[in-house]
Formats: structure tokens, C-alpha cells, sequence
């Protein structure tokens, strides 16, 4: 049987644990994209995982440029942050077949949007990923769950989602079907958006938000914008939903998110991402958005 072909593009926080689980499979041939100064490190060192499901090393084919792999992939994971989705599909059209899928395990539906119009939704699947780790030169440290959720949006559990299922259920992680992935995107889209944009701009912890009763006015009213967004799409948020996006963020233990590390680190932020294009439903649906719409002010001007 033909090994499939899997490009991780991307190999930080998110792309080193996830890719590094399937490349521990024998049966896989993964490739990694990376670039900069963790490229250099990768390429001598290795991919370093530091897991609550248990530590590896592991030596990858590992480039900045997707042809140097001189090979076609059946499969391209995207796990880089949303502004660079676009500079990099001009590349991968070079490595992909008209049958290659691209499973995006990045934020928002900004992503999903632009890669669906480049390649076509039948080639295309949105993921929600649940992950607290983080990049520290070639090493990940990962912290916290590793779970990833897929399904169609017509909630069909068709063969490419079982294919897929198949591929990414790997030790270390668990992927997971849903016959309503358009729900659990936007339950995510909600959490991204009130808690990656106001850490950044405060350039404070999760936990810290919290402490201040005003902020914590601002984070009910960003999600009665949001869920109220979200319906206008026929997407209702439950109380369970409110418990999942707020009451939990408070216990979760998840301290610093992707954006304060992007803050910490002198990385730009993707957080504008997210709220644009909540945004842009919102004005074609005649729905008022004023905080939302301070909010992505404020993370344009990071």
C-alpha cells in the first residue's frame, strides 16, 4: 500500500505536535515547512517534543520551499497563522494534484474561506483544533489535550471524512467527528475572538482579564455580538456554549494565548483575522457590532 504523502505547512506550536505525531508513523511520509531561525534549528537539532503524552525527538525533511521536497502530496495540513495563508498558496499550487486535500487546523474561518475559493470545496476541510502548546526554538512544549474535530458542512460523515479521521488518529492525538463542524467552528471563532484580541491588546494572561469587572462586561458583551452574528447564519449558541466560551475560560488552564505569545515573542498578531470577518457579516446582516468593531480597531493598530 502507497504511503501517503502529508506536508505540514507550518511547523510551530500547533504544526510541530500534530505533524510530529504523524510522522512517528512508519506508514506516513511527512514533510514540514518552516522557516527562519526554527528552520535552521530543525534542520540540526531536529523536531524536540515535550508532551504530556509522552516525549520524542525526531529527525524531519524539513524546508522553506515546498518544491524542494520534489515530490506531489496527497495531503496539506496548514497550520500557519492566517496572514501568511495567502503568500504561501502560490507554492503549494506547485506540489499538489487535483486530488490533494487540505485540511486547515488554523483559526477563524478567514482560512477556510480563501482556500476553499483557490482550490474548491471538495478539496478543502475546516478542523477545530484543541491544543495548549507552545515553540521554543526546535522544541514543542505541549501542555494540554491534542484533539482535533472535522466533519462536513452539510454534516454528512462522507468517505473523505472517515479517510481522514483515519489518517490523523495517531497516538498522541485524537481526531474526532462532528455532524455539525459549522457549530464547533464558530464556538471556537467566539473564543479566538474575545480572548486572542483582548490578551493581546492588554498584553495580559487569560486569568487576568478576569480580574477586572469591567473587562468582564466587555467579554459578555463581545460574545452577545458574536452569538448574535452567529444566528443571523442560523448558528444558535446554548448555555452550554456560553459555560464552554466563557464560565470554563476561567478554570481552563489555558494562561497565555496564541496572540500574547505572538506579543511576547515580536511576532505580529492574526487576531484582525477574526473579527474582519465577523465583521463583514455582520454589515451584510444589518447587525450593530460597537464593540466589536472597537476591538478590531484597537488589534489593527498592534
Amino acid at each position: 500500500m502507497k504511503k501517503p504523502k502529508i506536508l505540514i505547512a507550518g511547523t510551530g506550536a500547533l504544526g510541530g505536535y500534530f505533524g510530529g505525531r504523524l510522522a512517528q508513523n512508519n506508514n506516513y511520509k511527512v514533510c514540514f515547512l518552516s522557516r527562519g531561525n526554527t528552520l535552521k534549528l530543525l534542520k540540526k537539532n531536529g523536531l524536540a517534543v515535550k508532551s504530556v503524552h509522552g516525549d520524542f525527538k525526531l529527525k524531519i525533511n524539513v524546508s522553506d520551499n515546498p518544491s524542494s521536497f520534489k515530490t506531489k502530496f496527497d495531503y496539506v495540513i496548514l497550520c500557519v497563522k492566517s496572514n501568511d495563508t495567502e503568500n504561501l498558496i502560490p507554492s503549494l499550487k506547485k506540489v499538489v494534484t487535483k486530488n490533494t486535500q487540505f485540511i486547515s487546523v488554523q483559526n477563524g474561518i478567514y482560512n477556510y474561506n480563501l482556500l476553499k475559493k483557490e482550490f474548491g470545496k471538495s478539496r478543502v476541510l475546516q478542523t477545530v483544533s484543541r491544543i495548549a502548546s507552545d515553540m521554543k526554538g526546535n522544541t514543542v512544549i505541549h501542555t494540554a489535550l491534542g484533539i482535533i474535530v472535522t466533519g462536513e458542512m452539510n454534516g454528512k460523515n462522507s468517505r473523505r471524512i472517515k479517510t481522514v479521521s483515519g489518517l490523523l488518529n495517531v497516538p498522541g492525538v485524537r481526531c474526532k467527528i462532528s455532524d455539525n463542524i459549522l457549530h464547533e467552528i464558530w464556538v471556537k471563532l467566539a473564543w479566538n475572538t474575545i480572548f486572542n484580541s483582548l490578551t493581546a491588546i492588554a498584553f495580559a494572561r487569560v486569568e487576568e482579564l478576569f480580574t477586572y469587572r469591567k473587562i468582564v462586561g466587555l467579554v459578555n458583551d463581545l460574545y452577545d455580538e458574536i452569538s448574535a452574528v452567529a444566528a443571523s447564519l442560523g448558528i444558535i449558541f446554548s448555555k452550554e456554549d456560553y459555560k464552554k466560551i466563557v464560565t470554563d475560560t476561567k478554570t481552563i488552564g489555558i494562561s497565555k494565548t496564541s496572540s500574547y505569545q505572538d506579543r511576547e515573542k515580536g511576532r505580529p498578531v492574526e487576531v484582525s483575522y477574526f473579527t474582519s470577518e465577523i465583521l463583514k457579516i455582520a454589515a451584510k446582516k444589518k447587525i450593530e457590532t460597537p464593540h466589536l468593531q472597537s476591538v478590531h480597531f484597537l488589534v489593527n493598530l498592534l
